[in-house]
């Protein structure tokens, strides 16, 4: 889960529209009037084609999109179609978070809240990162089902696992050829387009972002093969950007001390 910045609505969504779909609503609840291409469009480019909760990707060719209503449509049917209650959700987090009440018991929304202010990360999963934002925090995380083994954990374990791998074989034949980079191109550029393919891997628009950009900026060898190419005089600006990029991403591997 990463801090999202919600984009200004669809243009079609006038208030006019508003009103008339609000009033579709409240005389057939089962009709889905938030079901429209230009809302679900815009919903997935606001949040990269990733469910907003989890970071896993939806849309075609992924999970299949739901839009979750922040505030259980049902009960506050007013908020049926109001922009900022909708959200870009994978069936996993908006089946599990189903008619829970947001206004009685709070969850953390990307789009309003930073979740770099209440959780760390530890072991693919999601903890408390104090006491102070422990009630919510723990709300979420059992909300959404954000640690469950089968839909989430196992497929953060399997990319990170990966990005591990690749970081080491990247380092190793830095290392390797190390009094070779400056000279033979061929070498350079595999360690150089290595190391930028794994920085992307940890930005926004990659899947489960979160935790791969933490495993990244935590990794003994990924650290070793930055200052390797910084000392070799390597290392450039869009390497740096990348880096820049990830590390605003990148969560707390422990809790606050007290």
């Amino acid at each position: 889960m990463i801090k999202v910045e919600r984009l200004s609505k669809p243009e079609e969504l006038t208030t006019e529209v508003q009103n008339k779909l609000i009033e579709e609503f409240k005389k057939n609840k089962k009709k889905s009037v938030w079901n429209k291409p230009y809302i679900r469009n815009k919903l997935l480019l606001e949040c990269n084609n990733k469910c907003v909760y989890c970071e896993s990707l939806i849309g075609a060719g992924h999970k299949e999109m739901h839009v979750d209503h922040f505030h259980y449509k049902d009960r506050y049917e007013d908020e049926v179609i109001d922009w900022n209650n909708l959200n870009p959700s994978c069936p996993h987090c908006n089946k599990s978070k189903s008619y829970h009440d947001t206004y009685e018991e709070p969850i953390i929304n990307p789009f309003n809240d930073d979740p770099k202010d209440y959780f760390y990360l530890k072991n693919y999963r999601y903890y408390s990162k104090n006491d102070s934002v422990e009630k919510i925090a723990s709300d979420t995380i059992d909300v959404l089902g954000l640690n469950d083994t089968q839909e989430l954990v196992i497929n953060r374990f399997t990319q990170g696992d990966a990005v591990i791998q690749k970081i080491k074989d990247i380092y190793e034949l830095a290392n390797e050829n190390k009094n070779k980079l400056c000279t033979d191109t061929r070498k350079r550029n595999r360690v150089l387009n290595g190391c930028k393919n794994i920085l992307k891997k940890g930005t926004k628009k990659e899947e489960y972002s979160a935790f791969i950009a933490t495993i990244i900026k935590d990794d003994e060898n990924y650290q070793k093969l930055k200052y390797m190419l910084i000392e070799l005089e390597l290392w450039n600006d869009e390497l740096q950007n990348l880096d820049n990029e990830v590390e605003k991403i990148k969560m707390q591997t422990r809790p606050d001390e007290n």
